[in-house]
């Protein structure tokens, strides 16, 4: 048997409603697949597990991430802190696995101008109509909230088009699943085919302190 295919992070983003954790949880059932896990400063809360759903942090450890560059992408989201740390992603390039981030459109952006050799995959819904179908199913939001939702949706899609690597419909998930599957399989040989050049991977996982 070959050698392992080198690791890849795979940023995955898409609206409210498109269907984002059920793809991510079908992706995680892959070979080769383990999911990021975000620093946060908020408190933990009833049923999480610390290093399972968040690693938690102090302001002070959080404001020390950022400076010491150790942040794939960070935000204030109501009042809390909450990042993508590099470590655990040298960690999985070194055992050559995928790394799979949900994060929105705006931590994408921060990611694709981090030089981490990252793959950005959008999901689309099958049309507007489908995800406010979707958005209603869920019962979460009320009327104003799943409006605010669909306009956030077409801002997010916009800008999308201009920052990620692929654009993907989420009409059927195990076609769906497959294919962001075929995307990061032919990512990681391009970055094969790259280390076999002599091109360094990854220069941005290197600490870039502020």
């Amino acid at each position: 048997m070959g050698q392992k295919l080198p690791g890849l992070l795979v940023v995955l983003s898409g609206p409210s409603g498109v269907g984002k954790s059920t793809v991510a949880a079908q992706l995680l059932k892959l070979p080769d697949y383990v999911r990021s896990i975000s620093v946060t400063t908020r408190a933990i809360r009833a049923g999480e597990e610390e290093g399972k759903d968040y690693q938690f942090v102090s302001r002070e450890e959080f404001v020390g991430l950022v400076r010491q560059g150790e942040l794939m992408e960070h935000a204030e989201v109501h009042g809390n802190f909450y990042g993508t740390p590099k470590e655990p992603l040298r960690r999985a390039v070194a055992q050559r696995q995928v790394m799979l981030l949900v994060i929105d459109v705006v931590g994408g952006s921060q990611v694709k101008n981090k030089d981490l050799d990252a793959l950005l995959v959008f999901l689309l819904p099958p049309d507007q109509a489908e995800l406010a179908r979707r958005l209603v199913g869920r019962a979460t939001e009320d009327v104003s909230q799943q409006t605010v939702r669909l306009q956030r949706a077409e801002m997010e899609i916009h800008r999308a088009r201009d920052v990620y690597d692929h654009l993907v419909v989420n009409q059927e998930l195990n076609q769906c699943v497959a294919e962001v599957d075929q995307l990061v399989q032919a990512g990681r040989r391009r970055l094969k085919d790259r280390q076999d050049a002599g091109i360094e991977l990854y220069p941005g996982l290197k600490s870039q302190p502020e």
